[in-house]
């Protein structure tokens, strides 16, 4: 579970990242990182399904762009 102050420090920490970065090819890679960061969060409450959804929208994501 997952407190309004954790979700508060995770979003202060993830914007953080996102002002950091230069370029939309650092911030897609922020964002890939914080979904990956999510996943393993949600599998450790007991909620392993966010991997598929992840997997999901990434193979979605390949196919739509030429891939």
């Amino acid at each position: 579970m997952t407190t309004p102050r954790q979700t508060q420090n995770r979003a202060k920490h993830w914007n953080g990242r996102i002002a950091e970065a230069d370029t939309e090819k650092e911030r897609a890679g922020v964002w890939y990182d914080a979904c990956r960061t999510l996943a393993r969060q949600a599998e450790r409450d007991g909620k392993p399904d966010v991997w598929r959804k992840l997997t999901a929208t990434l193979h979605d994501f390949y196919k739509s762009n030429g891939g």
